[in-house]
């Protein structure tokens, strides 16, 4: 098993991943289902300059925590500001080397620590709204491990803009179900999945 393959199907970009899923709170089988829909919202046609980019997600689940899988865990923290010399775990993230079988994930397999971190911040999971909120970020926390970075940055201490210029659908800080899906790294993404290898730059 491998956590990640990207490859091409036809003319479709393939972002293949096995996946391993640590539900720490609410009904595990209806989060499970919101962390697929979630995945799968990645799929579908971009536009890029070099023309439109259509994706495709597989998803292969693992049963046990795995070296080979993308590691999810999910909880319910209640969110605190994060500092640089605390990070805690107030908000939902991809960790290094989340995708490759390296020195990073295999310090975090011995130590059972997740690859990735959703984190539901007290959202009822039965409302839909929430349900399409928790999409939009498992959707977000992915795009980092295809390797996406994001566009903007925010202050380390603060839940303010790091600039005004920043747009409502680039806040890192949960707005809704409107957060983007990174587009501006679709193009790169079929350039490596055209050559089946990942993008060489991690979250």
């Amino acid at each position: 098993m491998k956590p990640l393959r990207l490859y091409m199907e036809g003319e479709k970009v393939i972002c293949a991943f096995t996946l391993h899923m640590d539900i720490r709170r609410g009904d595990e089988e209806l989060v499970k289902e919101i962390l697929l829909r979630g995945l799968h919202r990645m799929e579908g046609e971009y536009e890029t300059d070099a023309g439109p980019v259509e994706i495709g997600v597989r998803v292969e689940l693992a049963d046990k925590f795995s070296f080979g899988a993308v590691n999810v865990r999910v909880e319910d923290k209640i969110p605190v500001v994060r500092k640089w010399y605390s990070p805690k775990l107030n908000v939902s993230r991809a960790y290094l080397g989340t995708r490759r079988r390296g020195a990073l994930k295999l310090a975090r397999y011995v130590w059972k620590m997740p690859d990735v971190f959703i984190n539901t911040a007290g959202r009822d999971m039965e409302d839909h709204r929430c349900q399409a909120v928790v999409c939009s970020i498992v959707q977000h926390e992915f795009g980092h491990v295809l390797g996406f970075r994001d566009k903007y940055k925010y202050k380390h201490n603060k839940f303010s803009k790091s600039s005004l210029s920043v747009g409502d659908g680039d806040i890192m800080f949960r707005v809704g179900t409107s957060q983007r899906f990174m587009e501006y790294h679709i193009k790169r993404l079929k350039e490596c999945a055209k050559k089946g290898r990942l993008p060489f730059r991690s979250v």
